[in-house]
């Protein structure tokens, strides 16, 4: 149970992303922006869509390649 939690938490901290393809490292607020403008208000923050293993598509602010928030690097 507390593996469960401590593992539910895991990315609240974190301030960054970087994306697998294009390796760029940007703020977690650049890449909720760009779901925001894309989906409405509706879209959950990417730190807990990752936290939740939610296949919520995210795009990087760089490249525009898209990924569930989950297969992202977190800083």
């Amino acid at each position: 149970m507390a593996l469960k939690l401590f593992r539910a938490k895991k990315y609240d901290h974190c301030t960054h992303v970087e994306c697998p393809s294009c390796e760029e490292k940007r703020p977690v607020e650049d890449w909720n922006n760009i779901a925001l403008e894309t989906y409405g208000s509706n879209s959950p923050d990417i730190r807990t869509a990752a936290n939740k293993k939610v296949p919520f598509p995210y795009q990087c602010p760089n490249c525009y390649m898209g990924y569930s928030a989950y297969l992202l690097k977190f800083d």
